[in-house]
C-alpha cells in the first residue's frame, strides 16, 4: 500500500498520532502531511483536509470518525489516506492507521499480517 496522506491537528492529537509520524517517517517514500492547526489559515487547511477526503471516498460518505458532535470537520483523531496498486484508496481513522501501517511493515518483514482474527 502506497501512502498518499496523512491529515492531522497537531493541537490536539492524541498519543495514537505521534506514533503515525514515527512510522510514516520510516517509510522509504515521502508522504504528505497536513497538520490543520500548523497551516498559515486553518480554514484553508480544513477546506483542503476535506477535498483530500472525498477525492479518496468519491462516492460514498466520508468517515464519522472525522466530524466533531457538531457535525464539523475534526482531525483529531487523524486520517492515512492509503493508495492500493489498483489505483482503490483506503481511509483509515485515528488508530487504526497505526494498526494499518503496523499490519503492512509485519507483512513486508516476513509475517502474513494476520492478527488471529482472519484479517
Amino acid at each position: 500500500m502506497r501512502v498518499r496522506s496523512y491529515i492531522y491537528d497537531g493541537e490536539t492529537a492524541p498519543a495514537h498520532v505521534d506514533a503515525v509520524l514515527e512510522a510514516l517517517s520510516a517509510r522509504e517514500e515521502s508522504v504528505d502531511r497536513l497538520d490543520v492547526s500548523a497551516a498559515a489559515d486553518r480554514d484553508d487547511a480544513v477546506r483542503e483536509a476535506m477535498l483530500r477526503v472525498r477525492e479518496s471516498v468519491r462516492i460514498g460518505t466520508s468517515p464519522d470518525g472525522i466530524y466533531d458532535e457538531d457535525g464539523d470537520p475534526d482531525f483529531s483523531a487523524g486520517v492515512l489516506i492509503a493508495q492500493e496498486p489498483t489505483g482503490r484508496r483506503s481511509l483509515f481513522v485515528g488508530e487504526e492507521a497505526l494498526e494499518a501501517l503496523t499490519d503492512e511493515a509485519a507483512a513486508e518483514d516476513g509475517g502474513d499480517g494476520a492478527d488471529g482474527d482472519g484479517r
